[in-house]
């Protein structure tokens, strides 16, 4: 049932204007610049929006407004950013359609010259955001809530009201930082900050709506400045009342800008079904075992009634639009993690995991002019957004953004009526010059903000305090530059962290990484063992220290280690992952087995625990528990990176027991998932060879080669390959090479042997033949009988 809003004292009056929404939060406007076409934006983004919520949502018939755009629109999921998955990080990654590495906002908070910490600024940004690209080409974009948007940039025409003014994820408020700095233009302040409610007007009725608690307990309880010095970020009255104010002032913030102004782009975003899935996602129906039954009833309506009033709040956005005029988009970030796949925490949210409850797709909707009308959208990233608006709105892309254009988005005769444009960058060499002349700005409350981040799970209690560096920044950084294979970069950043502090751990680990993959175990150890001594619990460390270890063959060392690391913190899943891979490793099959099921308790959705139980499953000859689980994790998350491990494996256990139709499916499966999975490509080929297709299993083998040039197997079977499809000299190469690699692989010989003869070269052809068979005994002998141009060579 669609449950009304609330609106008084919250509801303003606003007029009609026509608008296309773009579904990330992007509002648009008119401007007289450089442009290809008259259309117009807005983007609305809605942190960790999730479709499966809204699926069973839009089932029960609630949603509508959203449902309404999906039918006139097209959707999809959006894969978010993997290495730094954090609001600040992957929100700028939108505006900008560029990698972390590019923009440089790697994290929460930054470095002041005066050694305070806070947090992230538009200052901290090295690229080009959409309002700055459109100010630039004299169009007029409005940003409402963006993150890292404080202080407010000069665009131009267009207009900045910055995630300062609001409670935006660590509890900034209009009571802190410099009131000049928190719009464009300045004086906009005074109007919009009248439409950010105080918390203490958040009436009970209101808050019974999600929460069931009494009135007199929520008058209690509900932050008063008049009861309360500061607020409790351990509160959830407290938290609610600072995302309600919050999400009711930007939408009425929004619909003033829609009413009065005609920007190319309006950006709006909500924070708040991301922060309430944070704190109560736990506590939705059906009950976890493990969750109190007081907090449950206590808390058990609060996300999808939220979901709900989120869509009451795009209602209001829609009923400014005319969608024949203004295109619409939305998107999320990432998803959430809701049913069966939520995480074990018995905490109020728990720092070891809360990055674990994000799903890595989250939501992608268009509608408006020239969009198509129904259809899924696939392949889409949060990289793509300001690549597809900047075209939508008739500017060329920046081939330097790492996004693309979703031209499936667009109606066919559109595409080809307004071809895509580019250039090289939109950058141009200012933005650099304005940040090294930047000024700081005033701290707001740092003890405020972390307390913030803790409760939200973001930081670790002792990561807070007034350090004069962030050595988190470089760190990130440096994982980002490691997930783009840039090990040079990623190490120079791991240095300068340690430049800020010598005893940081997490840099000494991230460098012990690298020099492991090196192989300079040594000094991967000798670096563990200094993050060890500057905290000998770190659990990280004592992980990092028994995966060395287990390299080395020292299986009963690692299983210590790991073990010692349990004993301090039984509730990280890759801590279990750790030492079943070990356990397994070391033939104690059932200790491994009850390791993964473990992970499986804390996180249900773990592929890699389902994963190792099947190659545990298959060690031990239960290949039926082995069949059930790998498809078990195929069918839960088909998409992921280890899937066509999944499907390999799959393949190698229905060949094993002559199911050769449901392994070669399985094998081609996997190549498809996975073009550079070497095994896959194997298997297939050899299938293929059986069953006659030689010269599709030719060029499977040659491209498999190319992957891995001296792969034995590889080789080896490309040569018998060659020489049944009479290329005798592309055989001898293979079997040479197998031979000078591998001396005594009598096959290869063998091989070797049969070119010879083929070319009636005796000598060489009987020398071979006799190395063969002295190398491979009977079955090389058996081998040999196949081939009628070694019969006369063959003794009697």
């Amino acid at each position: 049932m669609q449950t009304q809003s609330i609106r008084d004292p919250w509801r303003r009056a606003s007029c009609a204007r026509y608008w296309s929404l773009a579904l990330l939060l992007i509002l648009g406007g008119c401007g007289s610049g450089e442009r290809a076409t008259d259309t117009r934006t807005v983007v609305i983004g809605i942190d960790g929006a999730d479709w499966t919520l809204i699926d069973a949502l839009a089932a029960e018939g609630d949603l509508l407004n959203l449902s309404s755009l999906r039918e006139r629109g097209v959707w999809g999921p959006i894969d978010t950013l993997r290495d730094v998955p954090l609001s600040p990080v992957i929100w700028t990654s939108v505006a900008t359609g560029k990698n972390p590495s590019k923009h440089g906002v790697t994290w929460f908070l930054v470095d002041q010259p005066d050694g305070t910490r806070v947090p992230v600024r538009s200052t901290n940004r090295k690229t080009l955001a959409i309002w700055n690209i459109l100010a630039n080409k004299g169009l007029s974009a409005a940003a409402v809530g963006w993150w890292a948007s404080y202080p407010a940039e000069d665009v131009g025409s267009g207009v900045m009201v910055s995630d300062a003014l609001a409670f935006h994820g660590f509890g900034r408020t209009a009571r802190e930082g410099d009131d000049g700095l928190k719009t464009y233009p300045p004086d906009l302040f005074y109007e919009v900050d009248a439409l950010i409610p105080p918390e203490q007007q958040v009436q009970p009725e209101f808050v019974q709506r999600f929460i069931h608690v009494d009135t007199d307990e929520y008058e209690e309880e509900k932050f008063d400045p008049a009861k309360f010095p500061k607020h409790n970020p351990d509160n959830p009255i407290h938290l609610f009342q600072q995302y309600a104010v919050t999400a009711e002032g930007y939408a009425a913030i929004a619909e003033k800008l829609l009413s009065e102004r005609e920007d190319d782009l309006l950006l709006l975003y909500f924070e708040q079904v991301d922060s309430f899935s944070h704190l109560f996602m736990k506590y939705v129906p059906p009950k976890l075992p493990w969750v109190d039954d007081d907090d449950f009833e206590r808390y058990r309506d609060v996300v999808l009634e939220w979901y709900r009033y989120q869509d009451e709040l795009l209602g209001r956005i829609l009923a400014q639009i005319d969608l024949e005029e203004t295109a619409v988009f939305i998107l999320s970030d990432h998803g959430f993690k809701s049913g069966d796949r939520r995480i074990r925490s018995e905490e109020v949210v728990d720092i070891n995991k809360a990055h674990l409850d994000h799903e890595t797709e989250g939501i992608f909707l268009a509608a408006g002019p020239h969009i198509r009308r129904g259809g899924e959208v696939t392949g889409a990233s949060v990289l793509d957004l300001t690549p597809t608006v900047l075209y939508y709105l008739g500017l060329p892309v920046g081939k330097d953004m790492d996004g693309k254009v979703l031209e499936d988005v667009f109606d066919p005769a559109y595409l080809k009526r307004h071809p895509i444009r580019y250039v090289s960058t939109h950058e141009d060499g200012k933005r650099s010059r304005s940040l090294a002349e930047a000024q700081p700005v005033d701290a707001p409350d740092q003890a405020g903000i972390e307390a913030q981040l803790q409760a939200l799970g973001y930081i670790e209690e002792e990561e807070t305090g007034n350090e004069e560096s962030s050595p988190e920044i470089h760190n990130n950084l440096g994982r980002i530059f490691l997930g783009e294979g840039n090990v040079e970069k990623a190490q120079r950043e791991f240095e300068k962290a340690l430049a800020l502090d010598p005893n940081n751990a997490d840099a000494l680990l991230n460098m012990a990484a690298i020099h492991q993959g090196e192989g300079k175990v040594d000094m991967a150890e000798h670096l563990v063992q200094r993050a060890l001594a500057v905290n000998p619990n770190s659990i990280g460390a004592l992980a990092q220290l028994a995966e060395i270890q287990r390299e080395r063959g020292e299986l009963g060392e690692a299983v210590r280690l790991f073990s010692e690391a349990l004993t301090i913190d039984d509730s990280h899943p890759f801590l279990w992952i750790g030492i079943g891979d070990v356990l397994q490793r070391a033939g104690r099959y059932e200790d491994a087995v009850k390791a993964f099921r473990t992970v499986l308790e804390l996180d249900p959705d773990s592929f890699n625990a389902r994963y190792n139980l099947g190659v545990t499953y298959s060690n031990m000859g239960q290949e039926d528990e082995a069949v059930a689980i790998y498809e078990e994790a195929l069918e839960r998350a088909p998409k992921h990176p280890k899937g066509s491990a999944a499907r390999n494996n799959l393949g190698a256990i229905r060949l094993r027991r002559g199911e050769t139709d449901q392994a070669l499916a399985h094998f081609e499966e996997a190549l498809e998932k996975a073009p550079g999975n070497l095994e896959s490509r194997y298997n297939v080929a050899i299938l293929y060879i059986d069953r006659g297709r030689r010269d599709e299993a030719i060029a499977l083998l040659e491209e498999a080669a190319e992957l891995e040039p001296n792969h034995e197997q590889v080789n080896l079977q490309l040569g018998y390959a060659y020489l049944d499809a009479n290329r005798g000299q592309d055989a001898f190469r293979r079997f040479l090479l197998v031979r000078r690699l591998h001396p005594d692989n009598w096959s290869a010989t063998l091989g070797l042997a049969v070119v010879h003869a083929g070319a009636q070269e005796d000598g060489p052809a009987r020398e071979r033949l006799a190395e063969a068979l002295r190398l491979g005994g009977p079955a090389a002998q058996q081998m040999a009988a196949g081939f009628p141009a070694l019969q006369h060579y063959r003794a009697p």
